[in-house]
């Protein structure tokens, strides 16, 4: 069973930012990493002019591109977090960005003080950091290189050694 960890905060709050960090860091100890995405907003993997889009056009209601590297599968259905998780490959680690009412362990991510109340009643909060240094009483500062690679170093041991 793979460790799930959850980011999450308000756009440009750092999330992608700190998730990439959380990556290379379980990569750099031999961890294998899947990570889920929440887009609140419509988005397209494909785009006109391919004929895999053009399948999905005509009414298909699941797309699989694929070649020897790599593959997408593109059904037209929302999916639940439960279920994106179940998709997965075996992982040690699962890293999701977004999901904010998700169960598991959370770092949230703030830009401002107000955020800590509006985020604080979140499920499973487990550390609150920011990049805004006039937060550093508030919050663990990760607003530096060095401080977000620490920061996430630190998480990898905590949640998987």
């Amino acid at each position: 069973m793979a460790t799930i960890l959850q980011i999450i905060g308000f756009k440009n709050s750092g999330k992608t930012t700190l998730l990439n960090a959380l990556i290379r860091a379980s990569r750099k100890e031999n961890y294998t990493v899947s990570a889920i995405k929440h887009d609140a907003h419509d988005f397209s993997v494909d785009h006109a002019g391919t004929d895999s889009y053009s399948f999905q056009e005509s009414g298909a209601e699941a797309v699989v591109i694929a070649n020897s590297r790599q593959y997408a599968v593109m059904e037209q259905t929302g999916i639940d977090l439960k279920t994106a998780i179940q998709k997965l490959p075996d992982s040690d680690i699962v890293l999701i960005e977004g999901y904010k009412e998700g169960p598991f362990p959370k770092i949230i991510l703030i830009r401002e003080k107000a955020e800590i109340e509006l985020l604080k009643n979140s499920k499973a909060v487990h550390k609150i950091a920011t990049r805004n240094p006039a937060l550093k009483e508030e919050a663990i500062f990760i607003g530096e290189e060095e401080a977000l690679n620490t920061f996430a170093e630190t998480l990898i041991k905590e949640f998987l050694q």
